[in-house]
């Protein structure tokens, strides 16, 4: 008798639940009705392009990059926040604390720079479409990679002073594109510039990128330092755009 009466409430549990199922899809469809296309109003400024309504008969703004967005796998109501744009893709996040609810946002499917028509270098095809919405003045992408520019020194090297035997360092930053070339130079009055750092075995010369596309960070190492030391030093940026320079002075205190 008991497990008759437990195999009941279960076929009742089933049924109800398929009830409900069922009821949720033919609300879903009744409330979009039949499309009457004058009855939608005109989305304005769309930063990512348009799409259809989740009735697939208005178009309405689309989601933006970073911008929150419907992900069917996350189980939330189709309509929460909308559909991703052009070159967007809605994924669900996977940076966020266990304890948190789950997410989804839009994500840009191309990742590399886009130089515009304006000179000006957007961070992705996302951003550039943005832009393009907003200025509405025919910006378009013309390579996509950074625009081409010549270096400019966005950290110059300061003076510095130490005494004979110690060290000191230099750094120097620029930003260029395509990514400039490092050097740097020493000139002591009435001497040429030398280059370095040459057969000096005292002299560490170290360049490497940064983490934004044409930024080049040099660094300059004196080692043992004597007297001969005391100059100007330059740090030169340079690519087939231009070149940048910025000096500093090495101060030996004997």
């Amino acid at each position: 008798m008991v497990a008759m009466n437990a195999s009941c409430f279960l076929l009742f549990g089933i049924i109800y639940l398929l009830d409900m199922a069922s009821g949720q899809q033919q609300t879903s469809q009744t409330d979009c009705g039949e499309c009457d296309h004058s009855s939608c109003n005109p989305p304005e400024e769309c930063l990512a392009g348009m799409v259809k309504d989740t009735c697939d008969c208005c178009y309405v703004c689309a989601r933006k990059e970073g911008q929150l967005c419907d992900h069917s796998m996350l189980g939330s109501d189709d309509s929460a926040f909308g559909k991703c744009g052009e070159n967007l893709e809605c994924r669900i996040r996977t940076d966020l604390d266990p304890e948190d609810p789950p997410e989804a946002t839009c994500f840009c499917t191309q990742t590399q720079p886009n130089c515009g028509s304006n000179g000006v270098t957007y961070e992705n095809i996302c951003q550039l479409t943005e832009a393009r919405y907003k200025l509405r003045n025919g910006l378009r992408a013309v390579s996509r990679e950074p625009c081409r520019k010549a270096p400019t020194i966005t950290s110059a090297p300061q003076n510095q002073r130490n005494n004979t035997g110690s060290y000191v360092a230099m750094l120097c930053e620029a930003d260029g594109w395509p990514a400039p070339a490092m050097k740097w130079t020493a000139h002591k009055p009435g001497k040429e510039s030398v280059t370095l750092p040459g057969t000096n075995s005292r002299i560490v010369v170290h360049s490497r990128g940064g983490s934004a596309y044409g930024d080049v960070t040099s660094w300059l190492l004196i080692t043992h330092l004597l007297e001969v030391d005391d100059a100007t030093y330059t740090c030169v940026a340079e690519n087939d755009m231009g070149s940048a320079s910025s000096s500093a002075h090495v101060y030996v205190v004997l």
